[in-house]
């Protein structure tokens, strides 16, 4: 009997929620957890932009937020965010033949930062909508292989390890079933003096002359499950 009434409850609380999405009747005081994959637009705001032109790059991200805490009008939580960027510049470097003819190729030098950071979260119901956002600090792994010329093994290569605090603002919209789209930004600040060679055509082993691993911002689109 408990049993079949716990399950007409549950049956009636899902036909009376829109397109399905029960979570949107949740009370604050109840936990939720979310999980999103996201598309990328990166950014570069600081340093990076001396070297890629114009200072854009694509990439994805995962989040992960478990909220457990009521406080005021919103739930308090923790969230995990991961992912990598990278910002492709184009460089057109000359390729001379056995026979002293001059051809010019593309090739692209890549700046790249893959991140995990953690951090407090804060989830905003309101009406059909969740507002989310929060801060966080963790681990950046960044790179640069610089174009010298036409041979990829003269490639000039970087690789640095740094401190990172980030802040992000998300809007999710709960389409159907509890899984829907969420839009937002997030901004990540490395801590690094780890300096690249930002000369073009500077030789291999060139002197390093600035610190690109700097400040970013991603404009995100996520497919989201709320549970």
């Amino acid at each position: 009997m408990l049993a079949s009434s716990a399950l007409l409850a549950t049956a009636l609380l899902a036909s009376s929620a829109p397109r399905g999405n029960t979570v949107l009747g949740k009370d604050l005081g109840e936990r939720m957890f979310t999980i999103a994959v996201s598309g990328r637009m990166g950014i570069l705001l600081g340093g990076g932009d001396v070297v890629v032109r114009p200072p854009l790059g694509f990439g994805f991200g995962l989040k992960l937020a478990f909220y457990a805490l009521k406080l005021g009008p919103m739930r308090f939580g923790l969230a995990f965010h991961g992912g990598h960027t990278r910002y492709p510049g184009r460089q057109d470097v000359a390729v001379v033949s056995d026979s002293g003819s001059s051809t010019t190729r593309r090739r692209w030098s890549i700046l790249s930062h893959t991140d995990i950071a953690l951090g407090p979260h804060f989830q905003v119901p309101a009406g059909p909508v969740f507002f989310e956002f929060g801060a966080g600090g963790g681990l950046g792994v960044s790179s640069y292989r610089r174009v010298v010329d036409a041979d990829p093994a003269n490639d000039d290569a970087t690789v640095a390890y740094d401190p990172l605090v980030r802040a992000d603002l998300t809007l999710g919209v709960p389409i159907r079933n509890n899984q829907g789209i969420a839009i937002g930004a997030d901004l990540q600040k490395y801590f690094s003096s780890t300096r690249v060679v930002t000369v073009p055509g500077a030789p291999m082993g060139a002197e390093p002359d600035s610190v690109v691993f700097d400040l970013t911002l991603a404009v995100t689109v996520a497919y989201q499950m709320w549970f």
